[in-house]
């Protein structure tokens, strides 16, 4: 996986406010800081465990998956399923 190139950093940039950023592994640690450091405080930062089942209920602004992330027939299903929680007006 090639690293230092960005495409994660553009991604947190270019997510909506209050997005689920959902990271490659379950280690969230540098996704975390990242997003901290770029000033994206206001992501919440999810392990792909998060797209089975986890989704169900919330009302989202957006969801966002890491483009390292290499996602589980589920964990796809569970992301498109978590796209229909996402609400362009939700505060």
């Amino acid at each position: 996986m090639a690293r230092g190139i960005g495409a994660t950093t553009q991604q947190m940039e270019a997510a909506p406010n209050g997005a689920v950023f959902v990271w490659c592994n379950g280690n969230t640690d540098y996704a975390i800081h990242l997003a901290r450091k770029i000033g994206r405080d206001d992501l919440r930062i999810e392990s792909p465990m998060w797209l089975v089942e986890r989704w169900r209920g919330l009302e989202l602004t957006g969801v966002v998956v890491d483009h390292a992330a290499r996602l589980t027939d589920e964990q796809w299903n569970g992301y498109l399923g978590s796209l229909t929680r996402v609400r362009s007006n939700v505060k």
